[in-house]
């Protein structure tokens, strides 16, 4: 071998080395948007060589808490967050947020609170963190009229996007809210307009059916409640949405 290809394999070796995080996200995301997170983990990790950066570990974050792994979740993102110095470009808010989201689900209410606001600290225009705000309200069961406004406020927010839609998933949390108030006449409209628009992918839309379906379920209507936590677990069975479903289906 020569020396100027030995320097151009060496070039291409650390080009690649350094853009592991980028190749590790695009070449697991299929098998994550399907639901085989174990096969999303597998794959994601065998591209970041074993030396995973901030993009792997947001990545990694996101794929274990969709498969009900919190703990492990929630590890990643601090993490990441410690790799990701402040003022750096690198949307930290995101990262805050969906470590908000994984306190949630291990009952670390005022923790994931926290997260919530230093994301909109950060300048976070998502809408996510309001939604997260919103649901650590839900989940409790207290403070329904605060959560509404919160997602009140993440629908706006996230009209403003770029795209200018706004999450399904959105709507499904506000009629949640609604339902823990008791305003069942409004619950139907805002469910009608969660489900309006299909969502991106299959996880996404049980998430939202199982939003969906603990409105209705604090409404008491059981037998709706319990079709859209079928519809959830058909669409998410090995994933945390779908393990929550099937909790309410038995």
């Amino acid at each position: 071998m020569t020396f100027w290809a030995s320097v151009v394999l060496a070039i291409v070796a650390a080009l690649l080395y350094q853009a592991r995080g980028v190749i590790g996200v695009i070449f697991c995301d299929a098998k994550m948007q399907a639901g085989d997170y174990p096969g999303a983990l597998r794959r994601l990790r065998w591209t970041s060589l074993g030396i995973p950066n901030a993009v792997v570990l947001h990545k990694e974050g996101l794929i274990l808490a969709l498969a009900g792994r919190p703990a492990e979740a929630a590890s990643c993102y601090r993490k990441a967050l410690g790799m990701v110095p402040g003022g750096s470009s690198y949307p930290r808010e995101r990262l805050l947020a969906l470590l908000g989201y994984a306190l949630i689900d291990l009952a670390r209410y005022d923790e994931a609170e926290q997260c919530f606001q230093q994301a909109i600290e950060a300048d976070d225009r998502t809408g996510n963190p309001q939604d997260g705000l919103a649901e650590s309200r839900l989940v409790r069961g207290v403070e329904a009229g605060q959560a509404l406004a919160f997602t009140c406020q993440a629908i706006e927010h996230a009209k403003g996007r770029a795209d200018g839609r706004v999450p399904g998933t959105c709507y499904a949390l506000q009629a949640w809210a609604l339902a823990l108030l008791g305003r069942s006449a409004e619950v139907d409209a805002a469910l009608a307009q969660a489900l309006h628009v299909p969502e991106p992918n299959p996880r996404v839309s049980a998430s939202l059916h199982w939003r969906a379906g603990m409105a209705l379920l604090a409404l008491r209507q059981t037998e709706e409640a319990r079709q859209h936590f079928q519809t959830a677990y058909d669409l998410d069975p090995r994933g945390k949405y779908g393990s929550r479903s099937r909790q309410h289906l038995a």
